[in-house]
């Protein structure tokens, strides 16, 4: 059963220091991400049925199927938390394998649960530091989905990233917009979701320098998410409104951004 989630003042406050500590305590280790999402036992239970939850696969899969030119592609999910990535990107057709990193082992737990028997080949890695062990150039699909504001040096990790990424391979990366930091702290404190951690979320001049210092090509890019309810009507509008809102205004007032990248030639 999931986890009842109540208000009570002495609760807020306890929480709100908490929030308040993961975000300007600096720095963080890995190890330190996976040791909180160890206490995330509701995790799946809270993002079930979630839809912004699943947007993020949804999205990035209508923006790269069209960039997608071989039949089948060698995956890496990095922080791959229970395995849904994973598994939708199987079901989906488009990969024969995936390795599924993660820093928390009761996510790896999850995953591994999750993944087996589905008749997806996979493999799950533990990673607490840098550089990540696996060699240049190994993966045709490189996914980080909601991952890279839970590493302090998100350099090293976008680095990382872009070696183990084929010379004709694509990138997923995803992240929420830096407008939304307060909304992630605000439901912690009064408890209507889950904490994040330990995190930054990252301005998105910041991620273009990482992409422009590692001449990767930007294939796709798209703001989506602007109202984050999960009620039929809310879905309806917030699908309106992102099918006609300029992406200017989007990149600005939506939830999540979702970049679609290659090696620059």
């Amino acid at each position: 059963m999931s986890k009842q989630y109540y208000f009570t003042l002495k609760g807020f406050w306890k929480r709100a220091k908490q929030e308040y500590d993961y975000y300007t305590k600096r720095p963080w280790t890995l190890q330190q991400v996976g040791e909180f999402w160890d206490t995330v036992e509701d995790y799946d239970e809270v993002n079930e049925e979630l839809y912004t939850y699943f947007r993020r696969f949804t999205n990035s899969y209508d923006l790269a199927i069209k960039h997608m030119k071989k039949e089948k592609y060698t995956m890496i999910d990095i922080q791959a938390r229970s395995g849904k990535g994973s598994l939708f990107w199987y079901q989906k057709g488009k990969i024969n394998s995936s390795v599924c990193v993660d820093f928390s082992d009761y996510l790896i737990s999850l995953a591994d649960g999750r993944l087996k028997g589905s008749g997806l080949k996979y493999k799950i890695v533990k990673v607490l530091d840098f550089p990540l062990p696996f060699k240049d150039g190994q993966f045709d699909l490189v996914c980080s989905y909601e991952t890279i504001e839970h590493v302090y040096d998100y350099n090293t990790f976008f680095d990382e990233l872009v070696r183990i990424l084929s010379q004709d391979g694509i990138m997923i990366l995803t992240c929420p917009n830096r407008l939304w930091e307060w909304v992630h702290w605000l439901t912690a404190a009064i408890n209507i979701n889950h904490s994040e951690g330990p995190h930054r979320f990252l301005k998105r001049k910041e991620l273009l320098k990482c992409i422009k210092r590692n001449n990767m090509k930007i294939l796709e890019e798209n703001s989506t998410i602007i109202l984050p309810f999960n009620n039929k009507v809310s879905i309806a509008i917030d699908r309106f409104l992102e099918k006609y809102l300029p992406e200017c205004i989007k990149r600005h007032i939506a939830l999540r951004r979702t970049f679609v990248l290659s090696k620059g030639v």
